[in-house]
């Protein structure tokens, strides 16, 4: 296998960071079938619900890619699924599945145009949730666990320093390093809901319900670096340079990346030692069918739609996650002009801990040469405000078109966790039992295209919101997926 350090970086970013785009469940989000998953873009959606109770076991969505590094191999990700790869690009030693292929650190392209790289990586774990009718009125309970983590203004010069650092020792006459402005935000919380939604109009033509969301939110971690004016460069190898400008520096004491594993992958409940922030949001939404003659039985409505068109409108995650006692904040000040060795056994130490330590050990070599300013603060982090318009139209009976607006509201705040504004259409066929639809759509503050694909057996499911991404014949960009089990119960 041709692959060194620097490859390995490379494949790292091109799994773990994405260009500003979230996984959004696209196809799960506009089905009729969702359940107890519709409250989570609209709480209103569920007082259409033609079923008793609906309950969700487990759901988790990942997304990344980037625009940076790109895969590019001489056979499709199709091939690579079914065992088809030619047998030109596999080891020689008759081994068999994804370890047989001969991987070459050629396949790996980077982009070396742009000056500003933008990254972002989501992950969503949806627990146990559940919903329940009582007449027109409906409760429900709901938990979620999202992470996030943002970069941008990221140069190729920081990228090729540090690969140039660890392959060969040597900088290859990199000076500058860094643009003056780029940062790092990354969040991690768990969210417990109540859903309280009611059908207030109910007659064969019109329908209209209500509906909100109240949130509990319990931060797991957060780190924000925002760098204004600084510019790091390299002094030979061994250490990096810091001057002009400010850099200000935000953190909690918990791992994230543990909090990671141990709450989004394995949707488990934070210790409450493991705490650092707690805050609150809610929800609002209403949804409005119309029909000609909305008059079929509530089980026959299970198996085929009676409505012609479905209108939705929804505010979604006002609220906030306060970092009080636990959070530590500083700024460096890059007048000082001071460095920070990066082949000393203490910076090794620090590294090999994670990046929580060798925040601190930066923190330390600011304060030995007086570029340090200690800044404690509650920091309040927005969640990611966004407003939901969503429409539906049935061509014919099982056959539907749905569009949604997801626009986010910029609070102009920087310490808000940043949405994406989207616009999709989902043709979809839709049964009881069966489900397909192919969501399109605009992402990425609507410069992005993407082409999606949602499949439905009875409560299993998995989709992705964009599936030229996932399983491009030749070239793979990142990764965006989600499948889960929910149940809809008369």
């Amino acid at each position: 296998m041709q692959i060194n350090l620097a490859t390995a970086l490379k494949i790292g970013f091109l799994l773990l960071v994405q260009s500003v785009s979230a996984q959004s469940f696209f196809g799960l989000q506009n089905s009729n079938y969702g359940g107890i998953h519709t409250a989570v873009t609209n709480p209103s959606l569920i007082t259409m619900m033609d079923y008793q109770r609906s309950a969700n076991i487990s759901t988790i969505g990942f997304s990344a890619e980037n625009n940076y590094v790109s895969l590019e191999t001489p056979f499709s990700a199709w091939q690579l699924i079914r065992g088809k790869v030619p047998q030109q690009y596999k080891k020689a030693d008759g081994s068999s599945g994804a370890g047989s292929i001969d991987w070459q650190s050629s396949w790996l392209k980077e982009d070396r145009n742009g000056d500003n790289i933008n990254a972002n990586l989501n992950l969503e774990y949806r627990g146990p949730s559940y919903a329940n009718h009582y007449g027109r009125l409906i409760w429900g309970l709901g938990m979620r666990t999202k992470y996030t983590a943002n970069l941008d203004g990221i140069t190729p010069e920081m990228i090729g320093w540090a690969k140039n650092l660890i392959d060969s020792q040597s900088i290859n006459n990199i000076n500058q390093i860094s643009a003056q402005k780029f940062s790092v935000f990354v969040n991690s919380y768990q969210e417990y809901s109540g859903l309280l939604a009611i059908r207030i109009i109910d007659n064969a033509k019109v329908k209209l319900g209500i509906g909100t969301n109240l949130k509990l939110i319990l931060g797991n971690g957060n780190f924000k670096l925002q760098n204004s004016g600084v510019l790091l460069y390299v002094k030979g190898i061994d250490s990096i340079g810091i001057s002009g400008g400010q850099m200000q520096v935000s953190y909690t004491e918990n791992n994230l990346f543990q909090q990671l594993s141990g709450g989004v992958l394995a949707g488990s409940l934070p210790r409450f030692s493991d705490i650092s922030g707690v805050g609150y949001g809610f929800d609002l939404g209403f949804t409005l069918l119309l029909g000609d003659n909305m008059t079929k039985t509530k089980k026959d409505r299970s198996k085929v739609k009676d409505y012609r068109m479905k209108i939705a409108a929804a505010l979604l995650d006002l609220g906030r996650i306060g970092y009080s006692n636990k959070n530590q904040g500083f700024i460096i000040d890059g007048s000082k002009n001071f460095s920070i060795p990066i082949q000393t056994p203490e910076f090794i130490l620090a590294a090999s801990k994670g990046v929580n330590s060798v925040v601190d050990y930066t923190k330390e070599k600011a304060i030995e040469d007086g570029a340090y300013i200690n800044q404690p603060e509650e920091v309040r982090i927005l969640l990611p405000t966004t407003l939901q318009l969503q429409f539906d139209y049935q061509v014919v009976p099982m056959f539907n078109v749905a569009a949604q607006l997801t626009q986010a509201v910029d609070l102009n705040n920087p310490y808000q966790i940043q949405s994406n504004s989207s616009l999709v259409v989902v043709p979809r066929f839709e049964h009881a039992w069966f489900e397909f639809s192919a969501p399109i759509s605009l992402y990425n503050n609507y410069r992005s295209f993407g082409f999606g694909g949602f499949l439905r057996l009875g409560p299993v499911f998995l989709g992705t919101d964009n599936i030229i991404k996932s399983i491009n014949p030749s070239k793979l960009q990142g990764v965006n997926f989600y499948f889960g089990i929910s149940t809809l119960l008369r």
